[in-house]
């Protein structure tokens, strides 16, 4: 029993020594979510006075992670509402007046940490699923390294470099990307078990990393993953020469990405429909695309050029895309695995960490997907893989300290720390004699930042050499140096985590203001329209059930950002570049009454006519648009149009009148005079029923996107739905009293869906059959 115990004490100790990290700001109240952003930078949070600070001036640690409360938080809250009413979470009604929900990748509804939204409140489990994640990362760093053959040690020091270096921390609070990186150790750990056993547990456990790979909801860490793991399986190959294994394991890694089907299919079909290609997208001279060759100063210097949280950052937007630090000592003891002989693990993964490099920095073999406009491809940013040049440092540093154990060689050690040594020499040199090259940016003196944050890395390269020393020359225990290297690593990479890292309290995350209980104590459907993108940033306004004109989404319907840019603009032109964040500014146009703006949140005074004041807290104020059509409604007459450009022109025709007429280049309807009524009867996120009446025949006008998957029915009869007024829905209502039905059901998801069983099943039959044959 006690054997068995100890078996399992550094598995616990790994988790309780990730785990520490959070500990102490939990003993403080608060958790790893960003909620000092929302108070500190958005309306209307910013109005309220919260923990004694006055409106307005409540402290925002890091202004730059704003994204996990902008956009993962509410579009996971979406998810976890709509499974918790029995619906599948197809739409989203409450950006960019209605898109698909779970298209949306980072959405991630089949994520495995959701189970958690289940058995405590929604406030609790986020941050708790955030806080697994590094613990889950280390476990399997850990267990992947024993697998390796590493000592308990050497694994016990990747696992903890791992889960805090530059890459993991940056992301940490957003949910998904660090969510599905943190699969890479299982999958290896599963390759290098299954090549040794033929264990059937290993490759289910291989189906299941797989797909949560996929589920976790960030597809560019999800092809790096992929990436790695299929050269990885191609070494296992060269080393063992089983290509019985190396098949069986492709089978069933693609069995189960054809399993993730259910969400890839769905999400793919929005792509296509997107403005990705065209509103994120490489150009020649985009400077924040590639790692800028200066910034990999930050793999010894993290901070050279500021931090964010200290509000000093001078360097290429942005920060969080460029850090590749990992510590001092690990990166030292990662140059250390470029001594060790015959390991072809270590020469695999500095090929890795070479190869990853490459393609992070602009050279004329990483800018060939961009080029040549690879599907997909082709809108990742580059500096991610950051992310594999991490994890293979991670490995490499825990093979050098492996050696470090096994075989210490103080020349080794001095000729590895030579390079790092010398780089923070070299840095400090070129920093104090060409300071007149650091000019001031935006009040900021670089070169005082610069000088500054040279320090902590000096610090500790300097005591890393004299632990050597203390080692080659007094022989003090080799015990006591390994504690204090341990000390050293967890003491420079807290420090980091710490430093860039917001924490909250629960009580910062949403809270109720004046300003959203007034707007979700009126029935809906309406949408509101904001003036300035400080008030119901991002998909904010989804937390509070608020249907916004505008949204924040690195998908967003290619049609609705064309019809944004015509209505900003007043003329027919290309799609506007919006980098993610649509608002339309034109608040007093035909277009927002077409779209049911209802009411405009805005700092301004409204003098124009047909808007009232009807709320203000603090400097947010709302005014109703009086001019505002209903969601639904009938019109006159549908005009033909020649082309789609044409149904543009009339939308922005100050004597085309949207009351009463509405334009399609699909079909006409020709005018005539008509008494006509519409309810809505029920109204969620993925259907709405109405009651209507009229005394003839008329289109009935639905201010909802044209999107494939959504269906009507009119006395439980299939109705076609029309595109109408360039991206919405209309249907042919007869006279006489009606009850119509529309709702959200996109056969890319049912496709997905029987795919996705099918995938089970089949990868079921092979698991059997595998035990059956060598087991």
């Amino acid at each position: 029993m006690k054997k068995s115990s100890f078996k399992f004490a550094p598995v616990i100790l790994v988790c309780l020594m990730v785990f520490s990290f959070f500990l102490p700001k939990l003993l403080n109240g608060k958790v790893p979510i960003p909620a000092d952003s929302l108070l500190g930078l958005y309306h209307p949070w910013r109005d309220l006075s919260t923990d004694n600070y006055l409106p307005g001036k409540f402290p925002v640690k890091n202004p730059l992670i704003t994204d996990p409360v902008l956009q993962t938080y509410p579009w996971r809250y979406l998810v976890i509402s709509n499974f918790k009413n029995f619906q599948m979470p197809l739409w989203n009604p409450y950006s960019f007046s209605g898109q698909p929900l779970l298209g949306n990748i980072q959405s991630s509804p089949f994520q495995i940490f959701n189970l958690l939204f289940f058995i405590m409140p929604f406030r609790l489990a986020w941050p708790t699923q955030i806080i697994l994640v590094p613990i889950f990362t280390g476990l399997f760093m850990y267990l992947f390294l024993r697998s390796c053959m590493l000592s308990k040690l050497a694994s016990f020091f990747g696992a903890l470099i791992l889960p805090f270096t530059g890459f993991f921390m940056v992301w940490l609070t957003w949910g998904t990307v660090t969510t599905a990186a943190l699969w890479l150790p299982l999958i290896l750990l599963s390759v290098n078990n299954f090549f040794k056993s033929r264990s059937t547990l290993w490759l289910a456990l291989l189906a299941f990393a797989t797909s949560q790979t996929v589920f976790a909801g960030h597809w560019q860490t999800a092809f790096y993953v992929f990436l790695l793991t299929g050269l990885y399986l191609f070494f296992k190959f060269f080393q063992t020469s089983k290509k019985d294994l190396l098949v069986a394991s492709l089978i069933v890694i693609f069995l189960a990405l054809a399993g993730t089907a259910i969400q890839v299919v769905p999400s793919l079909e929005f792509i296509n429909n997107s403005a990705r290609n065209v509103d994120q997208s490489y150009s020649p001279g985009r400077e924040d695309w590639f790692v800028p060759l200066k910034q990999l100063v930050q793999i010894i210097a993290p901070d050279y050029f500021g931090n964010p949280t200290t509000y000093n950052y001078w360097g290429v937007w942005n920060y969080a895309e460029f850090v590749s630090y990992i510590g001092i000592a690990p990166f030292i003891f990662a140059i250390v695995s470029f001594f060790i002989k015959r390991n072809r693990l270590a020469v695999f993964f500095i090929a890795v960490t070479i190869g990853a490099i490459l393609f992070a920095l602009k050279n004329p073999i990483s800018i060939v997907p961009y080029k040549y406009n690879f599907p997909l491809l082709s809108s990742m940013q580059p500096s991610r893989i950051l992310f594999i040049f991490s994890f293979s440092l991670a490995v490499l540093a825990s093979l050098g300290f492996d050696r470090f154990l096994k075989n210490f060689k103080s020349k080794q050690m001095f000729l590895s720390v030579l390079p790092v040594l010398l780089l923070i020499i070299s840095l400090l040199v070129y920093t104090v004699l060409f300071n007149d090259n650091f000019s001031r940016v935006n009040d900021i003196n670089t070169f005082k930042v610069a000088l500054r944050n040279i320090i902590p890395s000096s610090v500790v390269t300097f005591a890393f050499i004299v632990l050597i020393l203390l080692q080659v020359f007094l022989k003090i225990s080799k015990k006591i140096i390994i504690f204090a290297i341990f000390l050293l690593t967890i003491t420079e990479l807290f420090r980091f985590g710490y430093k860039f890292t917001p924490f909250s309290k629960l009580t910062w995350i949403f809270p109720d203001t004046q300003t959203t209980k007034f707007l979700s104590s009126i029935a809906r459907p309406f949408r509101v329209i904001t003036t300035d993108r400080r008030i119901l940033n991002g998909s904010t306004s989804a937390v509070y059930k608020l249907e916004n004109v505008a949204g924040y989404d690195p998908l967003f319907l290619k049609d609705y950002g064309q019809l944004i840019t015509v209505w900003d603009s007043g003329k027919i032109t290309k799609p506007g570049s919006f980098n993610r964040f649509v608002t339309p500014q034109k608040y007093n146009h035909k277009i927002a009454n077409f779209l049911n703006a209802k009411y405009i949140v805005t700092f301004d005074t409204l003098d124009d006519q047909g808007f009232e004041k009807v709320h203000q807290e603090g400097e947010t104020k709302i005014y109703e648009n009086k001019n505002a059509l209903p969601r639904a409604f009938f019109v006159k007459e549908v005009i033909k149009a020649d082309n789609r450009d044409k149904e543009l022109e009339k939308l922005i025709d100050k004597n085309f009148d949207l009351t009463n007429s509405a334009v399609s280049s699909e079909f006409s309807f020709d005018r005539q005079e008509f008494t006509g009524k519409v309810d809505f009867t029920k109204y969620d996120d993925q259907s709405f029923k109405l009651k209507v009446s009229l005394d003839k025949t008329a289109p009935l006008i639905v201010s909802n996107p044209y999107y494939p998957g959504w269906e009507a029915l009119v006395d439980n009869q299939i109705a076609q739905i029309k595109r109408v007024n360039y991206m919405f829905q209309s249907i042919i209502i007869p006279e006489g009293e009606h009850g119509v039905e529309f709702h959200f059901r996109p056969s890319s998801f049912y496709n997905g869906l029987l795919i996705s069983l099918g995938s089970v099943i089949s990868l079921t039959i092979f698991l059997v059959i595998w035990k059956r044959k060598y087991q």
